[in-house]
């Protein structure tokens, strides 16, 4: 019995759907009902059983669950122990798109490096167009981007045979200056209203702007129907702007709490309209095998990433 069958088996249990695991193992259904059908031979026991809402363990199948987990996480420890033993330390470089180089993954890289000393993150932090020619490229071992990806990017990447995952959904919401002039603003803003406001928006190859772009086509609108007043390329630089008064601008929450608490600036709801913003993962196919790049990616689609 190989231990890829049981980390296999350990998804499919977490996942409650062979389908749904097969995508994050990326291998096929066929390939991994094999799988599973080899551990129930081995064990001499039925470890599936089919629900209304899927598939869960039976008994027996719990059990090799819970000592299945008990072999991975020491199979883990047995790696660290080995590569701390050798003085080896590996690099990863990581390419991440503004707001989740910025905001969400310096967290994630601490506790990540708590558990793997031995793996050292290189974070190459920019917009989401330009990650992704790195990973093309290889200049960069994994990508994070936020906001869609468009048909033609998605083209390219298979191309490459690099696989995408979406790792969370976030919320965007509208920023405005916390002055007088905009203190009659309150509770849900009139979507006529918003097309008329001085907005402040990110560059082209932005993801936070592909995402304002994307929600707003299907509405059939456009930035040239909204009132663009100015286009910079750092989130910290807009809500310097937003906070002075020069306009108003649409920005991953995350990316400014600190200013909402304090009330530097001030959210707005607009009628009709909800901003959401994707987080994907990026990496070329071959090198899901390669255990520094695996325990990354497992890190971060695990309750563990810890994003700030």
């Amino acid at each position: 019995m190989e231990i890829n069958s049981l980390y296999a088996y350990c998804v499919v249990v977490e996942s409650g759907s062979i389908s749904k695991a097969a995508k994050k193992l990326f291998v096929s259904q066929p390939s991994l009902s094999v799988k599973i059908q080899e551990l129930e031979r081995y064990y001499h026991e039925k470890l599936l059983e089919r629900t209304n809402k899927g598939i869960k363990p039976t008994a027996a199948g719990m059990i090799v669950y819970q000592h299945a987990q008990k072999i991975l996480s020491l199979g883990e420890n047995i790696e660290r122990e080995l590569d701390r033993s050798r003085g080896q330390e590996y690099e990863l470089a990581v390419g991440a798109s503004s707001t989740i180089g910025n905001y969400a993954l310096p967290c994630t890289v601490y506790n990540f490096k708590e558990r793997y000393p031995h793996i050292n993150i290189q974070m190459d932090i920019t917009n989401s167009k330009n990650v992704i020619e790195k990973l093309i490229n290889r200049r960069v071992d994994l990508g994070l981007v936020e906001g869609p990806l468009c048909n033609e990017t998605r083209e390219a990447l298979n191309t490459e045979k690099i696989k995408t995952k979406r790792v969370t959904l976030k919320e965007l919401v509208l920023i405005v200056p916390n002055n007088e002039k905009w203190q009659n603003i309150n509770g849900m803003l009139p979507d006529n209203q918003f097309r008329t406001m001085p907005l402040i928006i990110r560059e082209k190859g932005s993801g936070i702007r592909t995402t304002l772009e994307m929600a707003l086509a299907i509405r059939g609108i456009t930035l040239d129907d909204l009132n663009v007043v100015l286009e910079l390329n750092t989130i910290n630089a807009i809500v310097s702007a937003v906070a002075a008064g020069k306009g108003v601008s649409i920005l991953p929450r995350m990316a400014v709490r600190k200013e909402l608490y304090y009330k530097m600036v001030k959210e707005v709801k607009v009628e009709n309209f909800v901003f959401k913003h994707e987080f994907t993962t990026l990496f070329h196919a071959e090198n899901v095998e390669k255990p520094n790049h695996a325990a990354f990616l497992n890190f971060l689609y695990s309750k563990d990433r810890g994003f700030c």
